[in-house]
């Protein structure tokens, strides 16, 4: 059975927030080729992600592909996200049993949604010299009755928070184990990628609540 993570992209989507875990998946793939990833735009228009990247995305949010996980990256452009009702319709309508993640600012979506409301989660814990507010404080305005946790990842069951913009890597690896991969088979993407010292102290930096 494929398994299969639709991530959304947008104008001015952190280009490392949805390319960590698509990186992740593509060299896990190797291993397993039932893998997919797949992104996924208010509709199938080219996009501007971040350092002008253009991006065509594979489905519109009206395809409603099928997906056991769907991710939000962060990016200035959540800024506007957060404020499309066709995209907060859809976060609402996916089906229980898909999985909901977000990198960084995307889990302002998901608090804007109401989906944060009595559980815990993250979001980036450093901001940029211009901003006024820290994502992670604009989070707990965003969604009052969130509550607010500073792990790198957060998974509380269904939905799956990470924190900063490069923890889009650590949360490809947690997908991997919540798709069912033992740690070894996570272990020996990491070593693929050259990235097994930072996952062996990243990896302990999950709360997980199973709510």
């Amino acid at each position: 059975m494929k398994k299969r993570l639709g991530i959304y992209i947008f104008d001015n989507a952190e280009v490392i927030d949805w390319a960590g875990p698509t990186g992740v998946f593509a060299v896990a793939k190797r291993m397993d080729p039932e893998l997919e990833t797949f992104l996924i735009g208010d509709t199938t228009a080219p996009i501007v992600a971040t350092a002008g990247l253009r991006v065509i995305p594979k489905y519109g949010l009206n395809d409603n592909p099928s997906m056991d996980a769907f991710l939000i990256p962060g990016g200035i452009g959540t800024r506007p996200e957060i404020h499309n009702k066709r995209l907060i319709n859809f976060v609402n309508s996916v089906p229980t049993e898909t999985m909901l993640v977000s990198v960084c600012t995307g889990s302002w979506v998901y608090g804007v949604a109401g989906l944060l409301d009595g559980i815990e989660a993250t979001n980036r814990k450093n901001g940029d010299p211009n901003e006024p507010l820290v994502p992670i404080d604009r989070l707990a305005q965003l969604a009052p009755k969130c509550i607010i946790d500073r792990h790198r990842i957060v998974d509380t069951g269904r939905i799956i928070t990470g924190g900063g913009i490069t923890s889009g890597i650590e949360v490809g690896f947690h997908l991997l184990k919540r798709f069912g991969y033992d740690i070894d088979f996570v272990d020996k993407v990491a070593y693929i990628m050259e990235y097994e010292k930072q996952w062996e102290l990243m990896k302990s930096d999950l709360l997980e609540t199973n709510k």
